[in-house]
């Protein structure tokens, strides 16, 4: 046999042989889309995620900086003890929580900011628009985030103005970070990452619970 005729049937097998591999049972070479477990897999067992999903915890750690920083006020201004309750649990919640989304940040290598008030603060005396984290508002603000005046004035406040004054920011902090989860959900392919659902869902039944007991204690504290 001579080396033309051997090359031609080793180059048929070989033909034959990826056709058979390619065509399968079905005769077709398409391939089914990778399920999420598989896509994790493939990725260091990390779920898929969106830049919806990285923008949103990024902005949801500056949310909640600010929230720790507005009940660390609580103790030193005179607070009741209802409300100094209160701030403590918002203090522990929402400090685990920082933690819990520095860390799904890091492990996916984005940006993790810092996550403290004076940083915020720099930020925002700079005029730096805010508003590419998630729930931006047009003038670079997310959604029931308290002003540079409205910090000042809380943490002016003694006594019972204190408590009005906090619980009233506080409830309007709390329904901003329920509207940034609602506009997460409505992203396209946001929240499919388990530990992001259930972490968002965390989120709105804590925060609605904690508005309803504000409402409650608002109702018996005067306006000043």
């Amino acid at each position: 046999m001579s080396a033309r005729v051997r090359l031609t049937s080793v180059l048929v097998a070989s033909v034959t042989l990826l056709g058979a591999c390619a065509s399968g049972s079905g005769g077709t070479t398409s391939k089914r889309p990778l399920t999420p477990a598989q896509l994790a897999a493939q990725d260091g067992g990390i779920p898929p995620y969106t830049k919806a999903d990285v923008a949103f915890m990024q902005g949801m750690i500056s949310h909640h900086a600010q929230a720790v920083t507005m009940s660390s006020f609580a103790d030193a201004n005179g607070a009741s003890s209802e409300v100094r309750v209160l701030a403590g649990r918002i203090t522990v919640a929402q400090t685990d929580e920082i933690a819990f989304m520095k860390t799904w940040l890091g492990k996916r290598k984005q940006t993790v900011p810092v996550g403290d008030m004076e940083a915020m603060a720099h930020a925002h005396h700079a005029g730096m628009d805010m508003s590419s984290t998630a729930g931006g508002s047009a003038g670079g603000m997310m959604p029931g985030m308290l002003t540079t005046a409205q910090m000042d004035t809380l943490k002016s406040a003694k006594g019972s103005a204190f408590d009005w004054y906090f619980l009233t920011f506080m409830i309007q902090h709390h329904r901003g970070a329920i509207s940034m989860v609602d506009e997460l959900m409505s992203a396209k392919g946001a929240a499919n990452d388990d530990d992001v659902f259930k972490f968002v869902s965390d989120v709105v039944a804590d925060q609605s619970t904690e508005i309803d007991r504000m409402e409650l204690i608002l109702k018996t504290r005067p306006r000043p």
